[in-house]
Parts: structure tokens; sequence; C-alpha cells
């Protein structure tokens, strides 16, 4: 196995091995073929939902979202959480605090970019 040395960092360096590489690139190349022009550090807006109700008081907890209510096929509730953020870093950040609060995320999508 090919190993190749990245200098990231002046006084630490770190081993990547050559196929490693090769999948970071073809996973970059993959997504930029599946949505040419998204960025993951553009403000985009997105939709969140989560099985179960969500007071819609932890909106402002969840980034500013809109929180709304509907049911699934099966009568079960679920809350969707609509709006604006940041960019990705401030999903996953709004994922891990749905996570840590006990919520089922049952989907995520992205809207649209502004």
């Amino acid at each position: 196995m090919q190993v190749t040395r990245c200098f990231q960092h002046s006084d630490d360096c770190c081993l990547v091995t050559h196929r490693e590489e090769q999948r970071q690139l073809s996973k970059e190349h993959a997504m930029e073929k599946y949505r040419p022009g998204v960025s993951w550090l553009e403000p985009a807006i997105y939709r969140v939902c989560i099985q179960g109700i969500l007071d819609k008081n932890w909106s402002k907890y969840c980034g500013g979202m809109t929180i709304e209510y509907e049911n699934d096929p099966h009568h079960r509730a679920v809350t969707i959480l609509t709006g604006r953020l940041a960019d990705q870093s401030a999903l996953i950040g709004l994922l891990t605090s749905l996570h840590d609060i006990g919520c089922p995320i049952l989907s995520v999508e992205r809207l649209e970019a502004e």
C-alpha cells in the first residue's frame, strides 16, 4: 500500500494512504456530479422532520426555524422544522441538538440556497 505524506501542519504531519486519498477524491467528485455548484459553506433553507411533537417554544433553540405539525401515513405525529441555516455546520449543530434531546430524525432536505 502506497503512503503519501501530507504536510498540513508545520510541526506535525499526517500519513494518508493512497487508497484513502482516492476515496476522498471520488466522494468529492460524486457530490459535485450529483449537485453541481452546491457549497456546504453557503446559507440554505432546510426542512427537517422528526418523529413526535416538539413544542413551538423550541424554535429559538433550533436556530429560529418554523415548527409545524402533521401526521405520517401511519397517523403518528411528525414535527417539521423549516428555515434558513447559515451553512451545513449549523445544520449538523441542529441535528446534534435534536438528537441530544431525544428526537428521532426522520428526514433532512435542503430546499434551496440563498
